[in-house]
């Protein structure tokens, strides 16, 4: 069986650095340095997925998740003038002249769910966007909905032959947050002893949120 947590892309891995790191340290200090972290990913994504060989179609449906997971994330982070700007134009704006990601991505996985043969990867991607605090059109009372989705995705890729990773031989690789430019390449397990030593308490709650976060893909 093929291990989810191990395959998915690693720009997307770096936007669960960073979103989380929003949720750990709330707003960025430098708005633009910041922006333009967040469309290197995009860029990233789109790039190391065509690599792989996964059609356009595929393509930009994970590009467009990723898009919606940083817009929901920022714009609960941001203030004043950046909180501004961001809602002025969200990356969604940019990447795809669409301002509807909170409806538009649910379609969008609600569509690819009902393919006789969906990519399993996107599929990953999905649940891997719904799990690291995606809500959109379920913010306000879709708490069920949304546990529902994600239940149908996770069945989905079980029948696929994906699995939960197993955090004693799975290698995550990610790039850390705009404001700590250094790489890491460790196991779930050497994740927690390396973030102390590294950067201390901040960086073993950040991977206790991702470890969840990743559990989640098999919940």
């Amino acid at each position: 069986m093929t291990n989810v947590s191990a395959v998915l892309p690693v720009a997307l891995r770096d936007t669960a650095v960073l979103v989380a790191g929003l949720k750990e340290d709330g707003a960025p200090q430098v708005y633009k340095k910041f922006r333009d972290t967040c469309q290197d990913q995009v860029r990233r994504l789109r790039e190391q997925m065509a690599t792989a060989g996964h059609p356009a179609d595929v393509v930009e449906d994970a590009a467009y998740a990723q898009c919606a997971l940083l817009d929901e994330a920022v714009l609960s982070h941001l203030n004043g003038s950046d909180r501004d700007n961001w809602e002025h134009e969200p990356l969604q704006v940019e990447e795809f002249r669409s301002h509807d990601a909170g409806d538009e991505l649910i379609r969008r996985i609600e569509r690819r769910l009902s393919e006789p043969q969906p990519s399993l990867m996107l599929l990953a991607i999905f649940n891997a966007v719904l799990s690291l605090g995606f809500h959109g059109r379920f913010a306000l009372d879709g708490g069920e909905a949304r546990l529902s989705l994600m239940r149908s995705i996770d069945e989905r890729l079980e029948r696929g032959g994906w699995r939960r990773a197993d955090p004693s031989t799975t290698t995550v690789i990610t790039t850390a947050p705009w404001s700590r430019p250094w790489y890491h390449r460790m196991n779930a397990v050497a994740w927690v002893v390396a973030a102390c030593v590294a950067s201390g308490v901040v960086y073993l709650m950040l991977d206790r949120w991702l470890s969840a976060a990743i559990d989640n893909l098999a919940h």
